[in-house]
């Protein structure tokens, strides 16, 4: 009887102990933590809890997650720590796509039933088109598409093949598809860091969509240009800021544009016509030296002085490469809240830097709420 409430004792220990240690190691933000992350000799991040540490093994440049010291629970990659150029500055992004996206399958008075709103046509009768004249020189080679084309589609991240015969517009006497048809975007936004060395910058934090279907179009070529900033539309509950600017295309480009994803717009910076003199070198921090707490934010809500503004971060989460919601910050600064009334469209990519280190940037803006506001992590960006 007497062993008999040893062991009951002992297995109500051993299982208060596995409760405490479940309670008190977050098992399930370290599973969402994404391949990749950035490490340096700071990373040793309170919100992991003291059960937890993090290893870097330099042979293989991989990071252990150890409970205890002892127990392996996962193990990520490790991105080259460098420092980056702080960005700040408001820019303008353009480019050509991969292919041609369909906005609307109504043309010509009729609808085309084969080809869906979203799709992306890739070629047409095997040949390649990254734009709509392209599309257009192959439509009008009447003997070839008179009785029908084949397109290569990309639908749902698949791709398809669809035979099409095309409509004959007596008006123009040219064939059509009718459809209604994008070949590039552009926007406004906030560039976030610059590599010193390459030239590589990452921006926004977020894709550029195309307004009417929210598709990401891949990107063929594409510019950066400078922008003229005319003003400020003041935000307020309910009611979206804005930074209205315009792209100085009198100007030549600054940059490339090569990729269009979920985590920004990222490409080259010609180092020569962006000015790096007055700007600050800052350690890469990302999510394991992100904390609640006191950080800034980079923006030049004037188009020409880059100034830090102080927020509070109220909240940090763990959400894998694909979330642009890592964390959640407050607006504090007085200045920014007099002139923007918090965060504005056009500031998407502006730095956030905590500790002197770049941990991410800013995404997107509570609706009911200006003050408040979104950014994505580092380590999401700074592969790309």
């Amino acid at each position: 009887m007497k062993i008999q409430k040893i062991l009951i004792s002992i297995t109500f220990l051993v299982a208060t102990i596995f409760m405490i240690i479940c309670w008190a190691v977050p098992f399930d933000d370290i599973n969402k933590m994404p391949e990749n992350i950035v490490v340096n000799s700071q990373n040793n991040d309170p919100n992991l809890g003291g059960l937890v540490n993090t290893v870097y093994n330099e042979d293989s440049n991989t990071v252990d997650f150890m409970l205890l010291n002892t127990i392996k629970l996962r193990t990520v990659n490790a991105i080259e720590t460098k420092q980056v150029y702080i960005g700040g500055d408001t820019l303008g992004f353009e480019y050509q796509g991969d292919g041609v996206l369909v906005v609307s399958n109504k043309g010509l008075g009729v609808e085309n039933t084969e080809l869906e709103v979203g799709d992306i046509i890739k070629s047409v009768n095997n040949v390649e088109v990254n734009s709509i004249r392209d599309l257009r020189q192959v439509l009008d080679d009447k003997d070839s598409v008179k009785s029908g084309v084949l397109l290569k589609i990309v639908r749902n991240d698949a791709v398809i093949e669809k035979e099409i015969k095309p409509s004959f517009d007596a008006l123009t006497q040219k064939y059509k598809l009718g459809i209604w048809a994008k070949d590039g975007l552009n926007g406004v936004g906030t560039l976030t860091y610059i590599d010193p060395t390459s030239g590589r910058y990452g921006a926004l934090g977020h894709p550029i969509v195309e307004p009417s279907t929210r598709i990401i179009l891949d990107v063929e070529s594409g510019t950066v240009q400078k922008c003229v900033v005319l003003g400020v539309k003041k935000a307020g509950r309910g009611s979206p800021g804005e930074i209205k600017a315009v792209l100085s295309r009198g100007d030549s480009a600054v940059g490339s544009v090569d990729k269009n994803c979920e985590s920004g717009i990222f490409g080259t910076l010609n180092l020569e016509k962006i000015d790096t003199s007055n700007r600050t070198l800052v350690d890469l921090g990302g999510r394991l030296s992100a904390h609640p707490g006191k950080a800034f934010i980079y923006s030049a809500i004037d188009g020409k002085n880059i100034r830090p503004y102080e927020i509070e971060i109220i909240k940090t989460n763990y959400q894998g490469s694909g979330s642009q919601k890592n964390l959640v910050f407050r607006v504090t600064d007085k200045r920014l809240l007099s002139s923007t009334g918090g965060i504005v469209q056009g500031m998407s990519g502006s730095p956030i830097v905590q500790d002197s280190k770049l941990i991410g940037a800013v995404t997107h803006v509570f609706v009911n709420d200006p003050t408040k506001g979104f950014g994505i992590y580092i380590d999401n960006m700074i592969n790309n």
